[in-house]
């Protein structure tokens, strides 16, 4: 009796074991996800995301501390770029999906021109969920080492980056939403955990 509970236990834990490395690492990365880089970065460059900076079109300076709680999808796009903006009606889609308290996605506009091209090109795709963001000088660009058009990069709700994706996808089809929710629902995890902690 007592060697059939060891056993038991001993399946058990190892089960909980599994099921917690599985959560650790991620859900698998299929379809159009499968090129999302989770590469871990430098210090150098967490130090250089949290830099970041870019305007909203009445020319606030705006940055990642703006959006700290929620899950934030950035991408970097620009009018000159067919694939990002074949891409950028998927984002818009995807911000009404999933968009909220828990989530948004940002497309921010390398275009030199400035604002008034980048606003011709939403109203021209009809874009509805999606405010319009800028970076005139690609300061931010430079600074996360865009050099694929688009690139989109997800951080979690502390600013952290979580993976990068360069080239287009449909955002929301459903291994990228699978994947952003995962996100969503394992940072919800993390800080009802804090919070038990702490009381």
């Amino acid at each position: 009796m007592i060697k059939i509970l060891y056993k038991q236990c001993i399946i058990l834990l190892f089960t909980l074991i599994m099921v917690n490395n599985a959560f650790a690492n991620g859900p698998a990365l299929t379809g159009p996800m499968k090129k999302f880089d989770t590469t871990p970065l430098s210090e150098r460059e967490l130090a250089l995301d949290r830099e970041i900076t870019w305007r909203d079109k009445y020319n606030h300076i705006l940055s990642l501390d703006n959006f700290k709680g929620k899950v934030v999808l950035i991408n970097f796009w620009a009018t000159w770029c067919p694939p990002c903006v074949q891409e950028l009606p998927s984002i818009d889609r995807l911000q009404k999906k999933i968009g909220g308290d828990n989530f948004v996605a940002i497309a921010i506009s390398l275009d030199r021109g400035g604002k008034k091209i980048a606003e011709r090109m939403f109203k021209r795709l009809k874009l509805k969920n999606l405010s319009l963001y800028l970076d005139p000088t690609n300061a931010s660009a430079q600074k996360l080492n865009i050099r694929v058009m688009p690139t989109t990069i997800v951080f979690d709700r502390t600013g952290r980056r979580l993976g990068k994706l360069e080239g287009k996808i449909e955002w929301d089809e459903p291994e990228p939403v699978r994947l952003l929710k995962y996100y969503i629902n394992s940072t919800n995890r993390q800080n009802t955990k804090s919070v038990n902690m702490a009381n």
